[in-house]
C-alpha cells in the first residue's frame, strides 16, 4: 500500500440552515413528494452534504466545514459518519440525492480547488448531495417510488432512502 493510499480517508460534511430559518428547499421538495401521493410526510428539511476524499486530517475537515462550506449567520455543519439508520416506525427518513458517478460534479470540482486554495491537502475528489430530512409515517419504497418521481432524475441521480433519527 503506498503512503498517499495509507493516509487517504472519506469524510461527510452536512451543512443545513438553522432551524430559526424558512427552509424553502425543503418546502417545495414537500410539495413535490405529496403531488406523488405522499400525503403522511408532514416535513421536509434539506441540507447539503458534501463526501470529501483525501488526505486531509479531522481539524482540517471541520476548518473546511467552517470557513469554506457553511455560512455563519444562517447554517450550521456537522461531520457524520456513514453508518446504518436506527428503525424509528417509519416516521424519520433521510434521502440522499447523489449525482451518479459518470456525471460531472461541477460544485464537488470548485470545493476541491478551493480547499487546495485555502493551503490545505488536495483533495482526491469531492461529490456533493442534496439530503432531505422527511417527517411523516410512510414506507420505504413509498418514499423511494415518490422520489424517483419527484426529487430525482435516474438519469442522472442515484438516491438512498433510510430511516434516521428524529
Amino acid at each position: 500500500m503506498t503512503a498517499r493510499a495509507q493516509s487517504s480517508h472519506t469524510h461527510l460534511i452536512e451543512v443545513h440552515l438553522r432551524p430559526e430559518f424558512a427552509d424553502t428547499e425543503g418546502a417545495g421538495a414537500l410539495a413535490l413528494l405529496q403531488s406523488q401521493g405522499l400525503s403522511s410526510i408532514k416535513e421536509a428539511r434539506a441540507c447539503r452534504l458534501y463526501e470529501i476524499k483525501g488526505p486531509l486530517s479531522a481539524n482540517q475537515v471541520l476548518q473546511t466545514a467552517k470557513d469554506l462550506l457553511c455560512d455563519a449567520v444562517t447554517q450550521e455543519h456537522r461531520v457524520v459518519s456513514a453508518s446504518a439508520g436506527h428503525l424509528n416506525g417509519m416516521n424519520f427518513w433521510r434521502v440522499e440525492v447523489w449525482l451518479k458517478p459518470t456525471v460531472c460534479d461541477c460544485v464537488g470540482e470548485t470545493v476541491s480547488a478551493a480547499i487546495a486554495e485555502m493551503g490545505l491537502p488536495q483533495p482526491e475528489a469531492v461529490r456533493c448531495a442534496t439530503v432531505y430530512r422527511l417527517a411523516g409515517r410512510s414506507t420505504k419504497a413509498q418514499i423511494e417510488k415518490a422520489v424517483s418521481k419527484s426529487l430525482a432524475n435516474p438519469l442522472i441521480h442515484r438516491f438512498l432512502v433510510s430511516e434516521a433519527h428524529p
